[in-house]
């Protein structure tokens, strides 16, 4: 396994797990106060969240198989996991958005990369 699969994998997952914060009203109210997002909205993250870490599941497991890809993506949600529920969410929790779009972009460009390479 390559620290850039990885990396890639983490992003992904920190994505989903972005998205599933946004889809809950308790991160809705920290990140907007009394104006959160309606209840298509939420859906729409919740759904968006579990096809990213969908998607990470099916690039590990394409990458390294199926023996050893789902155990690859558990330890890349791990450490997604952690650095979102003990860095961002306690300290900027007005960060989990930005941040979620930030690394979903440079995943979807080093997939074109790698598509292209």
């Amino acid at each position: 396994m390559s620290l850039p699969l990885f990396l890639l994998l983490t992003a992904l997952a920190y994505s989903g797990f972005s998205a599933l914060c946004l889809s809950m009203e308790k991160h809705q109210l920290d990140l907007h106060g009394t104006a959160r997002a309606g209840v298509a909205r939420m859906r729409r993250w919740r759904w968006l969240g579990l096809s990213l870490l969908a998607l990470a599941l099916l690039v590990a497991s394409h990458a390294e198989g199926w023996a050893r890809g789902p155990v690859i993506w558990l330890g890349a949600m791990t450490a997604a996991g952690l650095s979102l529920a003990l860095g961002v969410l306690p300290y900027r929790p007005r960060w989990l958005a930005g941040l979620g779009w930030a690394l979903a972009g440079l995943t979807t460009l080093a997939a074109l990369r790698a598509w292209l390479a």
